[in-house]
Formats: C-alpha cells, sequence, structure tokens
C-alpha cells in the first residue's frame, strides 16, 4: 500500500551541489517538506520527494541558488503528462487506479498457513461463514477478536494469528509448538498454557514465573506473567512493569483417543478418470463458464480459487474457481475380525506418528482395541509430553491492573 500511495503521489530523486545546499534541506525539514532517502555524494546530497512538494524545493531554493539536478522520475503525475494527449486512455486508466484503490479497502483473499490437520479449504469456508466474509471492509474486522474466537473454537490448535495485509486476511496456525520454538509478540504478554496438563520443565527468559514444576494447570491458566512488580527491601511495591513474556514451558498432557468403523461400509474404488470444471468468480459468486458440466455420478472434489493479483498481497474480487472431480464407484466391503483389527491398528499408528512429526514425546500408549455390534472401536488414552506454554497478549486499563 505504500509503494501504491508513493507512485500515485508521484516520485522524484533530486541532486543538491554547490554552495547552500544544507541551508536548502534544513529549510525543507523546517517547512514540513518531505524529503526521504537522503544520501551524501561527493559536493552534495541526493534525496526524495513528491511530485507536489518538488514545487516546493525549487521555491525556496530560488532564494538560495544551488544547483538542482533532477536525477529520477516516476507516478502517476508522469504519467499523464507523457499521454497527456490520450485522453480516452488517460481515462480509463484512471477509473482502473480508482476501482483498485476502491477495493484495497475490502477483503478479497484469506490465506490459510501452517495448518496440518485442518486443510486450507475447510478452515477458509468456516471463516468466511461464520467471522469474515470475502468483501468484508477491513476496517470493520478486528483480528485479536478473530483469534480470541478461533482458538474458542480449535480447541486442539496451540496458536493461531489473524493479520491484515493489503486485501488478503493472513492466518498463521501452529497445530502445536515445537521444543526449540519460542513464539514471542512485541507488545506486553503472559505465557498461558494452551492445554490442561501437568508442568514438568520450566525456562523463564522474561517476566515472572508463576507455576513450579509438578503443578497441575488447566487451559488458559497464567504459567509467566508480563507482569513484573519491583520491591524495596522492606517488600513494599514501588514500580510495576510490563514486558513480553517469554519462555518454554513443558508438561504432560492426555489425549483422550476415539476412533470407530463399521465392519461392513461402503468404498471407495477410484476409476482414474479425472475431470476439471471452471467458474468465473467474482466478488465470491460464481458464474458457471460453458462446457465446463461434471458429469459424473459419484466423484471427489478439490476446489482451487485463484484471484487476480497486482502485488503479492493486493488480491481483486475477480479470478477463476477450479475444481477437479475424481470419479469413483461404490463398493460394499466387509471386513474380518484379523482386518480390522489390522486397521484400526494403521490408524491408531498414522495418530501417533503425526502427533511425532509436531515435536510430542509419546509416554504412555492405553489405547484398546475390541469389536462390539458390528463395529471396530478403539478407545483410551495416549500420554505425551510436549510444550504446552503460549503467548497471550495482556490488557491493561488506565489504573494498571491487568485483564
Amino acid at each position: 500500500m505504500k509503494k501504491m500511495k508513493e507512485w500515485i503521489q508521484g516520485q522524484i530523486i533530486l541532486e543538491t551541489t554547490g554552495w547552500g545546499r544544507e541551508r536548502l534541506i534544513n529549510i525543507c525539514k523546517k517547512n514540513n517538506i518531505k524529503i526521504h532517502n537522503l544520501k551524501i555524494i561527493q559536493d552534495g546530497y541526493t534525496f526524495q520527494t513528491t511530485y507536489m512538494d518538488y514545487k516546493e524545493v525549487v521555491k525556496y531554493n530560488n532564494k538560495i541558488n544551488t544547483q538542482i539536478t533532477i536525477k529520477d522520475k516516476w507516478g502517476l503525475p508522469y504519467f499523464f503528462y507523457k499521454y497527456k494527449k490520450r485522453k480516452i486512455f488517460l481515462i480509463c486508466f484512471l477509473l482502473f487506479v480508482i476501482g483498485i484503490y476502491a477495493f484495497s479497502n475490502y477483503i478479497w483473499n484469506i490465506s490459510i498457513i501452517g495448518n496440518e490437520t485442518y486443510t486450507a479449504e475447510e478452515l477458509s469456508k468456516d471463516i468466511t461463514t461464520n467471522y469474515v466474509k470475502i468483501g468484508s471492509s477491513k476496517d470493520k474486522i478486528n483480528c485479536s477478536e478473530l483469534e480470541k474466537d478461533l482458538r474458542n473454537k480449535y480447541t486442539d490448535i496451540a496458536w493461531i494469528s489473524c493479520d491484515i495485509k493489503g486485501t488478503n486476511l493472513v492466518v498463521n496456525i501452529k497445530e502445536t509448538i515445537p521444543t526449540n520454538e519460542i513464539i514471542t509478540i512485541d507488545e506486553p504478554c503472559n505465557i498461558v498454557a494452551y492445554k490442561d496438563s501437568i508442568v514438568t520443565d520450566i525456562i523463564v527468559n522474561s517476566g515472572s514465573k508463576i507455576i513450579d514444576i509438578g503443578d497441575e494447570v488447566k487451559k488458559n491458566d497464567v504459567l509467566i506473567s508480563g507482569v513484573v512488580n519491583v520491591y524495596n527491601e522492606y517488600e513494599e511495591l514501588i514500580e510495576t512493569n510490563y514486558t513480553s513474556a517469554m519462555g518454554t514451558i513443558w508438561g504432560i498432557v492426555e489425549y483422550n483417543y476415539n476412533d470407530e468403523f463399521d465392519m461392513e461400509s461402503n468404498h471407495k474404488e477410484y476409476t482414474g478418470n479425472k475431470k476439471k470444471t471452471y467458474k468465473l468468480n467474482i466478488a465470491n459468486n460464481h458464474i458457471e463458464l460453458p462446457f465446463s458440466e461434471n458429469k459424473y455420478k459419484n466423484s471427489d472434489v478439490i476446489s482451487e480459487n485463484s484471484n487476480i493479483k497486482l502485488l503479492e498481497n493486493l488480491y481483486l474480487p475477480i479470478g477463476i474457481y477450479k475444481e477437479t472431480h475424481s470419479e469413483y464407484i461404490i463398493t460394499r466391503k466387509k471386513l474380518s475380525e484379523d482386518e480390522a483389527y489390522q486397521l484400526a491398528n494403521k490408524r491408531l499408528i498414522l495418530y501417533i506418528d503425526n502427533l511425532k512429526k509436531k515435536g510430542v514425546s509419546i509416554l504412555e500408549n492405553n489405547v484398546t482395541i475390541s469389536i462390539e455390534n458390528g463395529k471396530c472401536i478403539s478407545s483410551g488414552t495416549i500420554k505425551c509430553k510436549e510444550v504446552v506454554g503460549i503467548p497471550s497478549k495482556l490488557t491493561i486499563t488506565q489504573e494498571g491492573e491487568q485483564k
């Protein structure tokens, strides 16, 4: 957005040499003429200013007679000057720029980063359905509230951070906190528990330790406080400081594992046939394109929305919505007891492997597998050791009390 603003204003790089060059720079600063990228060169300076401020620089320089040379210039005013005879083209271009500026005040894309258990499509659909609709005004989006709502809903996700970049809402997810990583935020915060656990190890880098090894903590309990109280030799409070608490807390966590499937069920057999269909996406409204119909009776669908973007995070509300359909045939299959036990054990091992990939250490596996009433049921607990502390922003009242 900063680059677009500079381009609309028009930018010019000037070189000033000769007697009085320092005086010219001081006059510009005194009269609030915006100059930046000031660099010292032989016998003078180079600096950047806007198209309008350049006129002011020239006005003040008439009294000093310092030599000024234009080294480079770019932006909308110079573009208009170059094509001033092509009025229709300029009008169309101006309407385009105005349209881009108007669209830049809304959210047209949601990017999900760091997800593993949940798909990006699943999370995006949930956010756009229940929290932030595509086309919402950026001024009406409270990222802190959105983070809080998503953390409360997805309790198995350790860390969720939301940020607006251009017309893109970026949702950064960490499903567990790696043991070698410390998450920090650049404002006063506590380290709180994101899971119920029993504390086993504590490392405090900054802040005040609240808990001890062996303590049983609940979700959202403060582990390391960002409130640091300073006392005198008489143990009287003389000062309270607020800092960004940093540290690593390990704890023992119990996961409840429940999985079941029917001994006899429908199964998909993929034929290998695939078809891609396309729709025109305008402000999240899909318009079917000709010759783009899915004729498969049964198929899995992978969708991908590709909005046009001018810069890395400057998306427009226009794009192509692509769906890939993979055809399958439904067959009925009944498992033997051995096959059911093998499948249940395979699913359990996959679950445990996914935990290990996230940096979780497995201490005990207390899951049992049984067959009851035509179902194969796996249930029990898995005891693990993992990092259980994450930052949580401090809200400080005017009286100095934290919330």
